[in-house]
C-alpha cells in the first residue's frame, strides 16, 4: 500500500476514533491530527476540511458496512421487504461488531433537519430500496424525508440497545419489524418475515 494511502487511512481512522469519543460536532481537526499523530498540513495535504473527512468516513463506513455481509439479491428482488430485512440485519450486525463504529453512527443517526455526511451513502442504498418496494406495491407509503428519518431512527435505537448489553438478536428482530411496519407491510407478516432472517 502507497504511503500516502496509509498516512490518509490513518487519518480517516482517527477522526472515527475522535467523532466517536466527542461526537461529530465537538470533534476538531486538531485532536484529529494528535490521534493520528500528523501535522495539520499533512491533513489539509489529503482533507480540504472538517466537512471531506466526514465525508471518507461516510464512505469507508459505508463500504465496511455493506461489504460486510451478502445479501441474496434474486430473493431480495422478489421480495423488497426481505431485501430492507436483510440489510437491516447485515448493518447492526456490522456496526455492533466494533463499539467505535457503533459510537460513531449512533451519533450521525442523532442529528437532527440534516442528513449527516456520512449517512449520505447508506441512504444513497436505501431510498432506492423503499423506491422498489413502492412500485412493487410492496411497501404501502409514500417515500419522504420524515420516513427515512424514522428507518435512521429504528437503527439507531437498535444500536442503542445493542450497546447497551440488549439481547443483539432480538433488538434486530425488532428494529426490522419495526422498519417493515412503518413501510406498510402487516404487523404478523412483518413479525415473521423479522424472525426469519
Amino acid at each position: 500500500m502507497q504511503k500516502g494511502k496509509r498516512t490518509r487511512e490513518l487519518i480517516i481512522g482517527a477522526a472515527i476514533k475522535v467523532i466517536a469519543e466527542v461526537g461529530s460536532d465537538n470533534a476538531s481537526i486538531l485532536e484529529i491530527t494528535k490521534v493520528a499523530k500528523v501535522g495539520n498540513g499533512t491533513f489539509y495535504y489529503h482533507f480540504k476540511n472538517k466537512e471531506e473527512i466526514l465525508a471518507a468516513i461516510g464512505e469507508t463506513v459505508t463500504k465496511n458496512m455493506v461489504d460486510s455481509y451478502e445479501i441474496d439479491l434474486a430473493s431480495a428482488r422478489e421480495d423488497p421487504a426481505m431485501l430492507i430485512a436483510k440489510s437491516t440485519k447485515g448493518m447492526l450486525l456490522k456496526c455492533s461488531e466494533d463499539s467505535v463504529w457503533a459510537e460513531v453512527i449512533i451519533d450521525a443517526l442523532g442529528l437532527r433537519d440534516q442528513t449527516p455526511i456520512f449517512l449520505r451513502g447508506y441512504n444513497k442504498n436505501l431510498i432506492p430500496h423503499i423506491e422498489y418496494g413502492i412500485s412493487r406495491n410492496r411497501f404501502d407509503t409514500q417515500l419522504s424525508e420524515d420516513l427515512v428519518e424514522l428507518i435512521q431512527s429504528i437503527n439507531r435505537t437498535a444500536l442503542i440497545m445493542i450497546m447497551e448489553g440488549n439481547n443483539k438478536k432480538q433488538s434486530i428482530i425488532r428494529a426490522i419489524e419495526a422498519k417493515l411496519r412503518i413501510l406498510g407491510v402487516q404487523p404478523a407478516e412483518a413479525r415473521e418475515i423479522a424472525q426469519a432472517v
